[in-house]
């Protein structure tokens, strides 16, 4: 009896041991990816800032992956340092490559009056004006262009045309199709002052390069092309818009629709003002929110259906694709739908710890894959939000049930005080807003919304079975959205609503997110790290301070 016994204590000391072991190589996991990503991004932030020839940052990595290669070879102690500076060229390298575009982009014809040639990349956007016409804004991949006395040449690039037409009814052109317009080409406008979006690195980070007004002669339809599951997608959206417009004001049914799948068009300003006020106009976008709120739906039903784990992750992973695909598989889509789905899913599978590795594994290759989206306000906000959410948020809500706060009161506060806390410096920077009313609207305004969203797909399902009764569907998310908006106007007009924050540079920043990353150290590293500081002399961390401040105003 005695031997069972210290075998099964055996058993469990070894068990806390490797648990132990677990975390611990867990936590050395996520230091060593934030450090790469970290990397990264500062040789991507080199590259925009140090133009250089891209053979040097290529010399870099080539003599930094020897030089890591032989220092693992050797098992010595500072390999890491050669490989943080092999992913600092990496990142320099990137970018240069990104940045530099074809000989044959559609920029290169600036300024000029020439014909294009290309197939629509996704829906028309129409936007009626004051005239009572129709403003019409097509994205083209451009795959040829015609200079005047030569004949069509090949060309490459993205390209917005903009055109008008008297009637939305007159714009038949569908995705696939190609597209002929002639006008001048004209490139987008940089950034002019600090904290403005660069639209040009914007549009660029979307393989958009420049911009075409039709004119008189209008755009042509060329050829009709066959992309049947792309323009399934859009007569699906079309199925949603239709049946929502069929029983609702077109305001109400645009607010709704975009809700659903994003987008600004036929939105009540008044509406669009108030989300803005209190914070939650990401609503209006699909983002990571919704494939959040979308997988928790799924999670929610195989918990209450008792299916397996792998069950229910595989309805998590088949409902994101399903309405990614449905909402148009735009770039923020698919980030959104990677970056929150697959964060949501660790959560579902019970592997918090996983979360956070999977989350900075996911920047790491959309970085190395698109190192613009580094400067994409969409990327930045979203990335931040969701590690917000991962790492600020649990500790936040523990402080919060600790100082006598219920389980939802907490859970609410916490995650909308960590969204805000970890985006806080790029909605300083672009906005120079901080809205304080987004912890009520959040608490209040927010669920009604995401209640809505859950019943708006269903009853965009309902409609194709029971128009009647997903008709009547419709009817009570109008109803919800009065309500709703009712709610944002009177948050809005609260004193204090909306307070004006000043940008911080660059040093403040780095300042800034340094102490937060301390606040998610385990007690136990936050210990150490003490311990490390305190071998430095005063004077010494006196004088790094000093600096810090002394750099607070470069940007």
């Amino acid at each position: 009896m005695k031997k069972e016994q210290s075998l099964d204590c055996s058993w469990k000391i070894g068990d806390c041991v490797r648990r132990a072991n677990d975390v611990k190589i867990g936590q050395d996991q996520e230091a060593f990816l934030s450090g790469i990503l970290l990397a990264l991004a500062a040789g991507i932030l080199l590259g925009h800032g140090w133009q250089v020839p891209i053979q040097g940052p290529a010399a870099g990595t080539f003599l930094l992956c020897l030089l890591g290669g032989c220092a693992c070879w050797r098992g010595k102690a500072w390999t890491w340092i050669v490989f943080l500076g092999l992913f600092v060229c990496l990142g320099m390298l990137r970018f240069l490559s990104a940045a530099s575009l074809p000989a044959d982009d559609i920029s290169v014809y600036s300024r000029q009056v020439i014909g294009v040639k290309g197939y629509l990349r996704e829906e028309a956007r129409i936007t009626p004006d004051a005239q009572g016409d129709v403003k019409v804004r097509y994205l083209l991949s451009v795959s040829q262009v015609k200079q005047p006395g030569h004949d069509w040449q090949r060309a490459s690039g993205g390209l917005y045309i903009y055109d008008r037409a008297h009637e939305a009814s007159e714009v038949s052109a569908q995705v696939g199709d190609v597209l002929t317009a002639t006008g001048k080409i004209r490139l987008p406008s940089g950034c002019l002052n600090p904290g403005q979006i660069d639209t040009r690195e914007l549009l660029q980070s979307q393989d958009i390069a420049a911009s075409l007004s039709a004119g008189k002669q209008g755009v042509h339809l060329e050829s009709r092309e066959t992309e049947p599951f792309r323009r399934w997608t859009v007569r699906v959206r079309q199925h949603y818009r239709q049946a929502m417009e069929a029983v609702m004001p077109k305001a109400d049914a645009a607010a709704i629709f975009a809700m659903l799948f994003g987008g600004y068009d036929g939105i009540r300003p008044e509406l669009l003002e108030a989300f803005t006020t209190t914070g939650i106009v990401h609503i209006l976008s699909v983002s990571g929110s919704h494939i959040s709120l979308l997988a928790a739906v799924m999670a929610w039903l195989g918990g209450l259906l008792r299916l397996p784990k792998g069950v229910t992750a595989g309805a998590v992973i088949g409902a994101i694709v399903i309405y990614s695909i449905l909402a148009g598989c735009v770039p923020p889509v698919i980030r959104s739908a990677a970056m929150g789905g697959l964060t949501f899913l660790a959560l579902a599978l019970e592997r918090e710890k996983a979360a956070g590795r999977l989350l900075l594994l996911t920047g790491l290759v959309m970085l190395l894959a698109s190192p613009l989206l580094l400067f994409n306000i969409s990327f930045q906000l979203s990335f931040l939000a969701t590690a917000g959410l991962l790492y600020l948020a649990p500790g936040i809500r523990r402080w919060l049930r600790v100082h006598g706060s219920g389980d939802f009161i907490a859970g609410s506060f916490s995650i909308t005080i960590a969204a805000q806390l970890a985006t806080m410096p790029v909605l300083a920077w672009y906005f120079n807003q901080l809205s304080l009313s987004s912890l009520l609207a959040n608490l209040l305004v927010v669920p009604i919304v995401e209640f809505m969203i859950v019943v708006g797909l269903f009853a965009g399902i309902v409609a194709f079975l029971l128009p009647i009764c997903g008709r009547l569907v419709f009817t009570f998310d109008s109803l919800l959205l009065g309500l709703v908006y009712e709610m944002t106007r009177v948050l809005a007009r609260l004193p204090g609503s909306q307070v004006w924050f000043p940008s911080m540079s660059m040093a403040w920043s780095v300042l800034y997110y340094g102490g937060l990353g301390f606040f998610c150290l385990s007690v136990e590293r936050q210990k150490m790290l003490r311990a490390g500081l305190g071998t430095y002399k005063q004077p010494f961390l006196v004088g790094v301070l000093a600096l810090l401040v002394f750099a607070g105003g470069w940007r």
